[in-house]
């Protein structure tokens, strides 16, 4: 028997006797290290073997319709008439239009909300800030429904996600990730990011529901949510489905390998029973476990009134265990710092950061690339034949992992990351022509490269305007 297949041997039985468990949240920021056990290029003999099993799998299918394929169940969270509901949003805004925050109405998106600030780009017909949407080609094989989602992931990075949810059983894996897909597609996500925050709802922008700044002890983007800014009338569910995808996918934008989750702070601070939304928190919750997983890091709630031990004890039940335990509860500023550096606390918070959420609206041409449809093919062409190469390398991987061959195993492997590289940025070029800019890359913190740096996120001009009286007054 092969070295190779030796270690492998051994690894399997001590995985089938109980292998070690990762560590805890906890553990990790107690030591203030992140622990990447199973996350990409950083697996052990048994891991690799079963990410290999898995393409395995997916190739034999690469050919065939994705809905002939067998997967979990696509579940609704929440069951509604989704053309009904759009209709009767549609309805209320022009027979009785109300406003929800700071002169965003009922039902508007931000592009509407864009026309009547006079935000007008000068590339396409009538204004457009982005042109309308242009579906790639699509034979409704595994092979395009996948590399769609794939975006600009390392291809290995989402499958590890399906793998690790599943606690490395392939089978339920792959079930797993063929239902993820044939979600997507249902869901038209392309669409969604395609249109960015362009057709969110205006007043989520604006209010900042839901925003990414700064990084914990570990590294992970920090996601603030604060509950008391969230009301279930202020906009329809189709808008509030859209927010979270958008939402989502913006989040997978930002996060690269080997941080690849977030730190979710559930701020409920004024919360009350007013702003408890159940539609929203049962999709959340599924998107989070089924289409989503390992996206999340730690989810820190934070001021819960006396009462929210009692919403708790309903919400418990419909998370999966392993998300559960993620879930910590701090009351004061000083428990925030046990996770995250004063600096890059939010002042308003406890910390040091002066930084206050101010929706930052596209600007007129920012999406000039995505009405060049000629870069946008040559893009898609580049991506395309990468990807033919890393099937072709996934295959020889896995033919030298099934013969034996040590070498060969070896070559393909690194052949593998090779490519994986290739196509991250090939993607990223490729995104510049199919994703609408968003408030990370309008305020610099993403680079189009595709690294975070939340030193170089601008402050808004309204903030920086505030301050300079104050400035002036100094000495």
């Amino acid at each position: 028997m092969s070295g190779f297949l030796k270690a492998l041997s051994r690894q399997r039985s001590q995985v089938e006797v109980g292998s070690p468990t990762p560590e805890t949240i906890t553990t990790q920021f107690e030591k203030g290290r992140l622990d990447t056990a199973g996350v990409y290029r950083n697996l052990c003999p048994f891991e690799e073997n079963m990410l290999a099993d898995l393409w395995e799998r997916l190739l034999a299918d690469m050919d065939k319709p994705l809905e002939s394929i067998a997967c979990d169940p696509i579940v609704r969270p929440v069951e509604y008439d989704d053309a009904g509901e759009q209709s009767k949003a549609r309805e209320t805004q022009e027979q009785s239009p109300f406003e929800v925050f700071e002169g965003c109405m009922f039902n508007e998106t931000v592009a509407e909300r864009c026309r009547a600030l006079g935000i007008a780009s000068t590339c396409g017909q009538d204004g457009e800030l982005v042109p309308p949407y242009e579906p790639e080609s699509s034979d409704g094989t595994l092979r395009s429904a996948l590399w769609a989602v794939v975006r600009e992931d390392h291809p290995d990075v989402l499958l590890l996600r399906f793998l690790r949810a599943r606690k490395w059983d392939l089978d339920k894996a792959y079930r797993m990730t063929v239902a993820a897909i044939k979600w997507r597609v249902r869901e038209r996500v392309d669409e969604i990011i395609w249109y960015g925050d362009i057709h969110n709802d205006a007043s989520l922008m604006w209010k900042g529901v839901s925003y990414a700044h700064g990084k914990d002890r570990l590294g992970h983007p920090v996601v603030w949510s604060g509950s008391c800014l969230h009301h279930q009338k202020d906009q329809s569910y189709p808008q509030l489905k859209r927010y979270l995808i958008w939402m989502m996918e913006t989040l997978r934008h930002i996060l690269s390998t080997p941080v690849e989750r977030v730190c979710l702070i559930m701020d409920l601070t004024d919360h009350s029973n007013a702003n408890m939304d159940w539609p929203f928190v049962k999709t959340f919750i599924k998107f989070l476990e089924a289409y989503y997983p390992e996206c999340l890091g730690i989810c820190i709630v934070y001021n819960g009134p006396w009462w929210f031990s009692g919403v708790w004890k309903l919400i418990r039940p419909l998370l999966d265990p392993v998300v559960a335990s993620k879930v910590q509860f701090v009351q004061k500023p000083e428990g925030l710092l046990r996770f995250i550096e004063a600096e890059e606390l939010l002042a308003a918070r406890g910390g040091k950061d002066p930084y206050a959420y101010a929706y930052v609206p596209p600007s007129p041409d920012e999406n000039r690339l995505m009405f060049d449809k000629a870069g946008r093919a040559a893009a898609a062409e580049r991506l395309r034949a990468l990807q033919a190469q890393f099937e072709q390398a996934t295959r020889d991987w896995t033919d030298a992992k099934e013969g034996g061959d040590d070498d060969g195993f070896s070559a393909a492997a690194a052949r593998r990351v090779e490519l994986s590289d290739q196509i991250v940025r090939a993607a990223l070029d490729k995104d510049r022509y199919t994703r609408a800019r968003h408030i990370y890359t309008r305020t610099g913190a993403l680079g189009d490269d595709g690294t975070l740096d939340w030193s170089r996120q601008q402050r808004p001009a309204a903030a920086a305007a505030a301050e300079k009286p104050a400035a002036a007054a100094e000495p």
